[in-house]
């Protein structure tokens, strides 16, 4: 098979190509409810950690999706960037870091809670009161919900030039990235 870029390259490419279009940063992602019914919504992009195969977003924890996230942490997001006509569909097992684990109602990890409060600090002041009117710069708002995709497949797309490219990279058992041609 012909050598391609990595997804992480592509995106970043993709990404830098499109760095002056607002627009270019919003994504979708799906998510399934407890009688297994889709849902799908739009979120701002808020960065990767390429090592650790993660994606970060935030919302609120007073969203209807985080209930469906704690019984579903299966998810897939739909990136597409117009300029270059690439679509990323990203899969992977999704986590929650807010104010306390859902599950175990302890305070999560220190290093989770020091990346939730590092972009947290990232957030204007605009979109800080958003969680509520009494918000603190020195600390998340208790509503503050830091979203970590754990990436496990990238299905990637190429609409331009022709013909159509279609790859499907997949994480394997040992950590390793495979990449296999797919049908546009």
């Amino acid at each position: 098979m012909q050598q391609h870029l990595s997804w992480q390259e592509t995106i970043h490419r993709a990404l830098s190509v499109h760095r002056d279009i607002p627009s270019s940063r919003f994504l979708q992602l799906a998510t399934v409810d407890i009688h297994g019914h889709p849902h799908c919504r739009t979120l701002v992009f808020r960065g990767f950690d390429q090592d650790k195969n993660q994606l970060y977003l935030h919302t609120d924890k007073r969203s209807e999706k985080i209930a469906q996230l704690e019984s579903n942490n299966q998810v897939e997001t739909c990136w597409y960037f117009s300029e270059t006509r690439e679509q990323f569909r990203i899969k992977g097992q999704i986590e929650c870091i807010g104010h306390l684990d859902a599950a175990m109602e302890q305070p999560t990890s220190r290093s989770k809670q020091q990346l939730r409060l590092a972009h947290w600090q990232n957030l204007s002041d605009a979109l800080r009161e958003s969680y509520g009117p009494n918000y603190s710069h020195a600390q998340p708002d208790e509503n503050f919900t830091l979203l970590i995709v754990h990436i496990t497949q990238v299905d990637y797309l190429r609409l331009a030039p022709l013909p159509h490219l279609r790859l499907l990279y997949s994480l394997d058992e040992q950590g390793k990235w495979q990449t296999k041609a797919g049908i546009p």
